[in-house]
């Protein structure tokens, strides 16, 4: 059996970049295909992921170079035009061709709002086809892709929430639930917190991961006596980083607050998360997060928005997951006062909710049953 994954994506270390390698690991690993094709559409940066997908039955392949000519792009044009496609004309010839190397299915990474892999299923059998959302957008999906949608095998989300708001889009029934498959598993799951560090995040620096939420969040505990720190980690918007490290020196925080502007290999994660007593996620919008599952494997509670799927994580500690910045505020003062015997059962309970619930192997099993399911 062959398998096509693509993504939009392989340049920085972010949460649907490692789900695409690692996906492709496991499935490899498990035998039920003999090759693995990575497909992205733009420049790879593999030297970013060298820990995952190492199988020697992952290949990799992005667009040849000549489609950025300047003159290819005009005849690009040129043709969409006069064939009024929705998308590049050269990308459906490119695969119209590249059916004929025989992908038995296509998994296909992509939030809603992307149309990078419409020329795919322009050429393949919509019933060989799956599509996985890492984001999933308030915007909604435009019409014309509803059809696309409709047709496929399965279009799977990481959330029950999303899972009702995707299907009463497209008016189907071909939605599902399946959430990430995290990298590093072991090592998380042996981890021991030296609680360096009181609070910390893990996440890239743009405006949508709300880090000035946390900031103020460190800044109102030090007012009211508590002894609280902070690491971030992580790449990204220089601008933003910019911003957040003025809003620390405001607050006089520099000695009690840590950014590191540097992303962690996916398979030391565990260094990061041996640091912390508690980890947030003070995200406007998310789709799982891969850091949530991450935080409970290490046994490292973690202090949560609504968002994603973490209400649905958590499973019985739902007092974690909170609805705004008061709310957020009052459960961090309630986690402080834990006494180490208490933070220790909750540490214990929340590995094995994670255990039970959330673990990779029961995920890559289901996942290979919906490739094969008719």
């Amino acid at each position: 059996m062959k398998l096509l994954i693509t993504a939009p994506f392989l340049l920085t270390v972010g949460g649907t970049e490692i789900e695409t390698l690692i996906t492709a690991q496991e499935l490899a690993n498990s035998g039920s295909f003999k090759k693995i094709e990575i497909f992205c559409p733009y420049h790879l940066e593999l030297g970013n992921f060298q820990d995952l997908a190492v199988n020697p039955n992952i290949k990799f392949k992005t667009y040849p170079d000549f489609f950025n000519n300047l003159y290819i792009k005009k005849i690009n044009v040129f043709f969409r035009r006069l064939f009024h496609l929705k998308t590049s004309f050269i990308e459906n010839l490119f695969w119209f061709f590249q059916r004929l190397r025989g992908f038995d299915y296509i998994y296909i990474l992509t939030s809603t709002t992307q149309n990078y892999y419409i020329p795919i299923l322009n050429n393949f059998n919509p019933k060989n086809c799956l599509i996985k959302y890492t984001i999933v957008h308030e915007e909604g999906i435009e019409s014309w892709k509803k059809k696309y949608l409709r047709a496929l095998k399965w279009n799977i989300v990481m959330s029950k929430g999303h899972q009702f708001y995707i299907a009463n889009i497209l008016k189907s029934n071909n939605v599902i639930v399946q959430d990430i498959i995290i990298a590093n598993e072991k090592r998380l799951l042996e981890c021991q917190s030296n609680r360096i560090y009181t609070f910390g995040m893990l996440c890239r620096f743009s405006e949508e991961k709300r880090i000035e939420h946390a900031i103020s969040l460190i800044n109102k505990l030090k007012l009211s006596g508590l002894d609280a720190t902070l690491i971030i980690q992580g790449d990204g918007d220089e601008r933003y980083s910019y911003r957040l490290k003025e809003l620390i020196k405001d607050y006089g925080l520099q000695e009690y607050i840590t950014l590191i502007k540097k992303n962690i290999s996916p398979a030391n994660t565990h260094l990061f998360y041996k640091n912390i007593s508690f980890f947030l996620i003070t995200s406007q919008a998310e789709t799982g997060p891969l850091t949530g599952l991450e935080s409970m494997a290490a046994g490292v509670p973690v202090l949560s928005y609504n968002v994603g799927a973490m209400k649905e994580r958590i499973g019985e500690h739902i007092h974690l997951v909170v609805n705004d910045f008061e709310n957020m505020l009052r459960m961090a003062e309630r986690l402080m006062n834990l006494s180490e015997i208490e933070y220790q059962n909750l540490s214990n309970s929340l590995r094995q909710t994670y255990i039970s619930n959330c673990s990779n192997a029961p995920k890559i099993s289901t996942l290979e049953n919906l490739f094969f399911q008719h």
